[in-house]
């Protein structure tokens, strides 16, 4: 193992709290008025903040929809002390009646049911209005609602479909449902194919980009902004093959300037008597200036607890559920500050000295009382993403100079005192894919990233982990159905069969 610079875990929970913006000041919660129309501009403004709403949803951004796919995956290594928690997941034995992703799955269409019922009753809105910062109102709800769909379209592309490829993008079936109303007269909609899918997110983030303010910045994470469209054209255009789209996409993105990476090898606050980087800040305080949209919380209204799985704090010890992968932790180099930020080494309950994961360590803003909730908001688009989706898009074009100078321009901000990145061919793929490994631990990349790249999944045997073949000893081949999830069987039987499954559906596991 090598010596990498781990933090103490007392340190990272003694951090001091800061201000931040309230959200709901400006967006209450609430729900979708769901039985009577959109009438007015104002009725519209309470169906946007009821998809905004939906994104707090516990089963996505803030909870499995983030950390199984990485636990299912080989990023962390279900504790000896595991109380059951995600174990169907990490064991590959996810059922079409499995819970978290029926939660997942639900949780995403509620999201694009919100957002068509605004479509479905915009125009007897629009015709309404006579004033022009009325009409601009209404556009920016618009904009709003076609990137939200566009979005939980894209995830559940990314978790319920197969790798996108020449040979499978035409086949039936293969993609997902596109309910395109609300209307419930309407029937269960059958699974288009993979192009069809992924080309319905372009075109609502072509209509997204008519009509988001362009003036939305970072000060604007918590909204959806054109440099959100952008990043999340880039990672879709990198799904689909189309090398030349991510690196157009990518390139707004970053040469906007209105993003910077957020740097982890200087000081930036000083919280209490200890000063943190900026990198250290925004996973602690979810605020800088690489964020490209936050799912927005208040220390009222949240969402799930990113950080109690691997934390599970109950005043006295900590038992955490799943821990730091060995294998994963080796890639980090011993000059490389994520380290210290992600993962840190603590007594358990079973008094081993175990690495924690402590990406989520809980905002002091959101997390207040006496019991710690590890609640973090979820960063679904950060800039570094967009950097490392240009960079293998880069090497997919044989790019191989412009791909090494995204990763040096990111690991500048990661290592210390890092030179430059240079490399070609199987060097340099094999080092786009640790970073990303590295930059985009716990966020819910890692399986996908597995199947489109066509890799088997190897699990070796880690101390103070659990035993066993179906454990930390698990091995699957790159064509294992469960690469992609089951659609949940009653989805299947509330549609009598419309809609088809995935062959994780059929298989044993």
């Amino acid at each position: 193992m090598k010596k990498i610079k781990i933090a103490s875990l007392c340190f990272l929970f003694a951090l001091g709290a800061t201000s931040c913006s309230d959200f709901l000041d400006r967006y209450p919660d609430s729900a979708i008025p769901e039985k009577d129309a959109m009438k007015t501009l104002d009725d519209c403004s309470e169906v946007v903040t009821g998809i905004y709403s939906a994104f707090k949803n516990g089963a996505l951004y803030s909870g499995p929809l983030t950390i199984l796919p990485d636990i299912q995956a080989d990023m962390a290594y279900a504790s000896s002390t595991n109380m059951g928690q995600y174990t169907a997941a990490y064991r590959w034995e996810i059922k079409p009646n499995d819970t978290d992703v029926e939660s997942i799955y639900a949780g995403l269409y509620q999201i694009v049911a919100r957002c068509n019922f605004f479509l479905d009753y915009k125009d007897q809105v629009y015709e309404t209005l006579t004033k022009e910062e009325d009409k601009k109102t209404f556009e920016k709800r618009l904009g709003d609602v076609y990137f939200a769909r566009a979005l939980a379209f894209a995830d559940l592309i990314r978790t319920f479909c197969e790798a996108y490829t020449e040979e499978n993008k035409d086949t039936p079936d293969m993609g997902i449902s596109l309910p395109m109303t609300y209307a419930e007269a309407v029937p269960k909609v059958k699974r288009s194919t993979l192009y069809e899918s992924y080309k319905q997110v372009l075109d609502d983030l072509e209509q997204a980009e008519k009509y988001i303010p362009a003036e939305r910045s970072v000060a604007d994470s918590p909204y959806f902004s054109i440099g959100a469209v952008n990043a999340l054209r880039a990672r879709v255009c990198l799904y689909m093959l189309d090398y030349e789209g991510a690196v157009k996409a990518a390139t707004k993105v970053i040469g906007s300037k209105i993003y910077t990476l957020a740097d982890a090898t200087t000081p930036y606050a000083t919280v209490g008597d200890t000063q943190i980087s900026e990198y250290q800040y925004m996973w602690r305080y979810d605020e800088a200036d690489e964020i490209i949209w936050k799912v927005a919380m208040s220390s009222d209204s949240y969402g799930g607890s990113l950080g109690n799985v691997f934390l599970n704090y109950n005043g006295a010890t900590y038992n955490p559920q799943y821990i730091f992968s060995e294998q994963i932790l080796n890639l980090y180099e011993s000059n490389d500050f994520r380290t210290s930020v992600f993962c840190a080494q603590q007594e358990n309950s079973a008094g081993n000295t175990v690495y924690m994961i402590v990406k989520y360590p809980g905002n002091p803003n959101l997390d207040g009382g006496l019991q710690q909730n590890f609640i973090n908001m979820p960063k679904p688009l950060r800039l570094s993403e967009v950097y490392l989706i240009r960079a293998e898009a880069y090497y997919n074009l044989g790019k191989a100079t412009e791909a090494s100078q995204d990763l040096t321009a990111l690991k500048r901000k990661r290592y210390q005192s890092f030179g430059s990145f240079s490399a070609e061919g199987e060097d340099l793929i094999k080092e786009i894919r640790n970073e990303r490994i590295r930059e985009l631990y716990m966020e819910g990349f890692r399986l996908s990233d597995m199947k489109r790249w066509g890799l088997d999944l190897v699990r070796k045997k880690q101390l103070y982990t659990m035993d066993g073949p179906s454990n930390n000893e698990l091995k699957r081949t790159k064509d294992h159905p469960l690469f992609t999830w089951p659609i949940p069987k009653n989805e299947i039987e509330a549609t009598n069969g419309v809609v088809k499954g995935n062959r994780s559906n059929g298989s044993n596991n």
